[in-house]
């Protein structure tokens, strides 16, 4: 009887929500070629780009945040029957994501600059701001890329971006292949090619969005014969960025979190580093599974709003939780499992592997927290309970989680693993107060 009830509704997330998965992993894969091919350059090289890509991964939280509000809002407007009016929120959205590219454009270069403000080694302060001086350039095709995914995905076609990112990951992999160990005519450039095969790519995505959005038969339905005036488009921009900054902050809090975790680490020296950042960069893998199943349930959970179903909103809430804890669970298993298998895939120096088999098995206790907190802030994001969602991960990541890990990390000197049980804590403590608010909150809302 309980299946019964529920199985429309796993249906529809898992259906919603494989396509996403797959351009999530898309995106993360990116990474993990980066780290898989740039570590064979030596345990310098991979730590210098990984805490260039936490310092872009942290400021990407501001950005990003900002627009995941694109897809609520036009999942709304599809409860709401009015599919056609996200057109306005997409190009909205436009006008938003070149405003966030300068913002984190001048933060990142005046960080590039000083890099010697995060006292990492030696090697790190010479090779994290040479990558960093080139993928900077790769925001603004990158969010005008999420931008137009956000658009699609809100409107429930999220196969869309899917292609896309596959595409984006074909390129970047085979650039990486080219430019990092050199072919025929071209010399090898080490880990700026790594750097210019992500410029490559993200521009190579971008084109081809704004590319479908605009001139695909699939999207006529959705676009306006004549494009709406720019008056028009400003009086959306305020919503995005009234739902979109409170998202951000929450984003932020949680990104940054992870990415500060890893500038903590490098005051601990590179072979740490290089653990870290293959432990945290396989948990991601997995991390954006659960964050797919997340959307797809808010997306939906954004449809009945729109439709004024509390009813909806609620089953759709149990069965989008009902399959993250099922998944997490089973990513748990192959983490204890097979951690000397993972980690051999990165090919890491001998002298890293001790560090990196017990990080697996503290990422193996996290994952189902991880997924939890992930599925309850975007089901407030679908009901528009931002700001509770940004005073939560604000409290969970940097009232517990950092002031723990640094505690543990540096003042009980138990290093990288302190660190990690931190932020292990502070994910607990997200997904016990997230899942509280959002049934808290859907108990109370009042359709008239």
């Amino acid at each position: 009887m309980l299946w019964s009830r529920y199985r429309v509704f796993v249906k529809d997330i898992f259906q919603l929500s494989y396509p996403i998965i797959l351009g999530q992993l898309g995106l993360v894969l990116m990474g993990v070629a980066d780290t898989i091919m740039v570590g064979r350059l030596g345990k310098e090289a991979l730590a210098g780009v990984n805490q260039a890509n936490s310092l872009f991964f942290m400021t990407s939280g501001l950005t990003f945040g900002v627009l995941f509000a694109i897809s609520t809002l036009v999942s709304i407007k599809v409860g709401e029957k009015k599919a056609s009016g996200g057109f306005i929120i997409y190009r909205a959205g436009l006008i938003v994501s070149v405003l966030l590219f300068a913002f984190q454009f001048g933060i990142l270069s005046l960080l590039t600059e000083h890099f010697e403000w995060l006292k990492q080694s030696e090697a790190v302060n010479i090779i994290a701001p040479q990558y960093l001086n080139i993928v900077n350039w790769s925001i603004l095709p990158m969010l005008v890329f999420l931008n137009a995914r956000q658009f699609t995905d809100g409107l429930g076609h999220t196969k869309i971006s899917m292609v896309l990112t596959l595409a984006g990951l074909v390129v970047n992999v085979a650039l990486n292949a080219v430019l990092i160990y050199g072919f025929w005519i071209i010399p090898a450039m080490g880990y700026e090619g790594a750097a210019w095969a992500t410029l490559i790519s993200r521009f190579a995505m971008m084109f081809a969005a704004l590319w479908y959005v605009r001139f695909s038969k699939f999207m006529k339905t959705y676009v306006p014969p004549q494009m709406p005036k720019w008056s028009e488009v400003w009086k959306e921009t305020p919503g995005v960025w009234k739902m979109g900054i409170p998202i951000a902050l929450q984003t932020f809090a949680e990104w940054a979190c992870f990415s500060v975790s890893g500038i903590m680490v490098g005051w601990y020296g590179e072979i740490q580093v290089a653990a870290h950042a293959v432990a945290l960069n396989a948990a991601s893998v997995t991390y954006m599974v659960a964050s797919g199943i997340g959307m797809a349930g808010s997306i939906l959970v954004g449809n009945g709003y729109g439709e004024q179903s509390v009813s909806k909103i609620r089953k759709v809430a149990h069965a989008t939780f009902f399959l993250m804890v099922i998944f997490e669970l089973f990513n748990a298993l192959i983490f204890v499992i097979f951690n000397r298998q993972i980690a051999g895939l990165y090919g890491v120096e001998p002298e890293v592997m001790p560090l990196i088999l017990p990080l697996f098995l503290l990422a193996a206790v996290f994952q189902v927290s991880d997924g939890i907190q992930a599925a309850a802030m975007s089901l407030l994001r679908g009901i528009k309970d931002v700001f509770w969602a940004s005073i939560i991960s604000i409290f969970s990541y940097w009232v517990v989680s950092m002031p723990l890990s640094y505690y543990l990390g540096e003042i009980l000197q138990k290093e990288v693993y302190g660190v990690w049980t931190g932020f292990t804590v502070g994910l607990l403590v997200a997904s016990i107060l997230g899942v509280y608010r959002f049934y808290q909150k859907s108990n109370k809302l009042l359709f008239v």
